[in-house]
């Protein structure tokens, strides 16, 4: 009798740009008010992030071929974020920028460019950089809030593993912009 096959494990992970502890601060003191209007379920301090690429679910081959399309050299760059908002329907609070800049738009372009290389398939959206604030949240107004710096420096790979009823985030590696 032969061994029944068992599927590759996979993991799920994307590309992010990670806040450093006193950005994630600011970011949580000028949208506490926002939060607890949109009476949605706050996503905790230390996993609020940004989201370059998303990849899914990938086996360990996949993995090193999405390792191998980083790193993107745009250098460090500046970030505001300045606007809070609700997508009806994912429900989801968000924080972005009023101005999406340059270096940012080519860090994703140029990640997607690398990744379809090595065989990935870039979602068929547009890209809307944002910090998920909350999830199953009201509203649907975009409001201004007090502006947050954010010099950032790397892109890092992050893998979402189960944790009860959320997620916990592991970063696997960093490059430097």
């Amino acid at each position: 009798m032969s061994e029944p096959e068992v599927a590759p494990a996979r993991r799920r992970l994307f590309y992010a740009l990670w806040p450093d502890d006193a950005t994630r601060s600011r970011i949580v003191r000028s949208t506490k008010e926002a939060v607890r209007l949109s009476g949605g379920r706050p996503i905790a301090k230390d996993r609020l992030h940004l989201t370059v690429a998303f990849l899914g679910e990938l086996t360990a081959e996949q993995l090193e071929l999405a390792r191998a399309a980083a790193p993107i050299a745009v250098g460090a760059f500046d970030l505001t974020l300045d606007l809070v908002g609700v997508w009806p329907q994912s429900r989801v609070l968000w924080l972005a920028g009023r101005e999406l800049p340059e270096p940012l738009e080519a860090l994703e372009s140029g990640l997607w460019d690398a990744l379809e290389d090595r065989g990935f398939v870039r979602e068929d959206r547009v890209y809307r950089p944002h910090v998920t604030l909350a999830r199953r949240a009201r509203g649907t107004e975009t409001s201004e809030v007090a502006p947050v710096p954010w010099h950032v420096t790397e892109l890092v790979l992050v893998e979402s593993l189960p944790a009860g009823r959320n997620v916990h985030y592991e970063v696997l590696e960093r490059w430097p912009l």
